[in-house]
């Protein structure tokens, strides 16, 4: 017999939000291993000692984290997901019958707190990786990716005067405003012309400043061109970006430090512009790793990008080994021989060429650190290995650094056994942190505008990446998994920190804050 389902609803429901939610719930996980009071100390010198009660500060970065947990990238979506999700309910301490604040109230919060707060937040996701285990010395991965801005290339306008700097958003809706203000005759005139269309005549686009070439995301010009002449009404801090397979588009670049038992703690994030280039920002990166952590560096991996003589040079000063590939490259161009063809003799600082002649230095030291060789004037002319050594007819130069020892000490590290695994843990480590970031935690697209605002982002996403390693390792083994993994004999598995925090999860209620 076939059945059919009717619904009445009831008047009354004698019902528990606790037990409607999941035992397995990663937010319930979360909720019985991370105790979130640590936000009020942050967060009470934002707030005044009169005027009504506001929303609890632990709410609001327990909404936050929710959404960057499941890729929310809308807050007013996720207020929305909040009244109907019965777990982001009982994760935020909200009943059935009780009011979800506003999407305005995280907005407002965002700017009331400073920088500060939620790098707090971010390093406490730091502390309880430490605490489950996670976080103890070994490499550190470094590594960069780029995010695109919410702005198209129609955005961009051309600086023609560099006196002034770019207006503000709103200064630009008012500009707007001013110059699309018709007069009441103006108006009527309009309404008596009829409108006119050829079909012989293209359709023209706005006026907007920008040259052709850079409209619809498809400029041929050069980045660091773009750069220094357009800039973007949008999101002004934002930079051109141009990858070899991509169009040109608006981005911002990440910078992420992952360190910790099998690399996946989350240490330093540094947000800057899409143009600023990964060599310069490796120092930073470390140094926020060490505030941050509190661990000793001494192994750094990173790939070709961060291999310049001043990271080399920097790391050695530091005491630490470079596991990066160097970008100064041996080979030379066009099948041309490289240095690697040179032979370099120390005792007398010179080089002997494939044709067994002395390459004299003839540089001395610069700012750039770099030493040239060449041959006697005229020497190459008569020489029979020209055409692989320098086919365009000139004398062969060969630039060497003042501290080359360092490249080599660097290719070496790189070449041996060590080396070569250390690199592929990083396309495993650091790399996948990326994946997982711009996958699953909606780092693919920025959601504000402005350094200030994607850098929260940044510390946001992170602090939800390890806050879920961290509640999988430290919370309570569900009582689902925990009866499989009892029924299946000689199941093994690690789970530090269990019996402490299961001692400590009966004893204190799920829901506190």
């Amino acid at each position: 017999m076939m059945g059919q389902r009717r619904f009445a609803p009831k008047l009354y429901y004698q019902l528990s939000l606790d037990r409607l939610v999941p035992a397995d719930h990663l937010l319930r996980r979360i909720a019985s291993a991370i105790d979130f009071s640590f936000v009020y100390p942050m967060a009470r010198p934002y707030y005044s000692h009169t005027g009504q009660p506001s929303v609890d500060p632990a709410v609001l970065f327990k909404a936050l984290l929710i959404g960057y947990l499941y890729g929310i990238t809308s807050e007013r979506r996720l207020m929305d997901e909040v009244q109907v999700n019965l777990a982001y309910r009982w994760f935020l301490c909200y009943d059935l019958d009780e009011d979800i604040p506003d999407h305005s109230v995280l907005s407002k919060a965002r700017v009331r707190f400073g920088l500060e707060v939620f790098e707090g937040f971010f390093q406490r996701s730091i502390e309880l990786c430490r605490e489950a285990g996670l976080l103890c010395e070994g490499p550190v991965y470094v590594d960069s990716t780029l995010g695109r801005v919410a702005a198209s290339m129609d955005s961009l306008v051309e600086i023609r005067d560099s006196v002034n700097p770019p207006y503000s958003v709103n200064e630009y809706v008012r500009r707007l405003y001013e110059e699309n203000v018709v007069s009441p005759q103006e108006d009527s005139a309009r309404e008596e012309e009829p409108c006119k269309l050829s079909d012989g005549e293209p359709d023209m686009a706005p006026d907007t400043g920008v040259p052709p070439r850079y409209r619809k995301g498809r400029p041929d010009g050069h980045r660091r061109k773009a750069n220094s002449e357009l800039v973007s009404r949008t999101d002004p801090e934002a930079t051109v970006i141009s990858r070899r397979g991509f169009d040109m588009h608006l981005a911002y670049k990440a910078h992420m430090a992952v360190a910790g038992k099998k690399g996946q703690v989350i240490t330093a994030a540094v947000a800057t512009t899409g143009a600023k280039a990964d060599e310069h920002l490796l120092g930073e990166v470390l140094w926020h790793h060490r505030r941050l952590s509190h661990l000793p560096i001494r192994d750094i991996v990173a790939d070709a990008k961060y291999g310049t003589m001043t990271n080399y040079l920097y790391l050695h000063q530091a005491g630490m080994k470079a596991f990066i590939p160097s970008r100064h490259h041996k080979r030379g161009p066009g099948g041309v021989w490289g240095r690697d063809h040179f032979q370099y003799l120390p005792d007398e600082d010179a080089y002997l060429c494939p044709a067994e002649k002395r390459m004299r230095r003839f540089t001395r030291r610069d700012s750039t650190r770099r030493i040239g060789y060449r041959v006697e004037k005229g020497a190459c002319k008569s020489c029979s290995l020209r055409e692989r050594c320098t086919p365009s007819g000139g004398e062969r130069t060969i630039s060497r650094f003042y501290d080359h020892e360092l490249i080599e000490e660097a290719e070496e590290r790189v070449a041996s056994v060590l080396g070569r695994w250390l690199l592929h843990e990083r396309q495993v480590r650091s790399e996948g942190a990326f994946a997982l970031a711009k996958e699953l935690h909606g780092l693919r697209r920025t959601r504000f505008k402005g350094r200030r605002k994607v850098q929260i982002q940044l510390w946001l996403t992170a602090a939800a990446m390890n806050i879920k390693r961290a509640a999988k390792a430290l919370g309570p083994i569900p009582p689902a998994v925990a009866a499989t993994r009892a029924a299946v004999p000689g199941c093994r598995f690690s789970d530090p920190g269990h019996s402490l925090i299961l001692a400590r999860a009966t004893t204190a209620s799920a829901c506190s804050l």
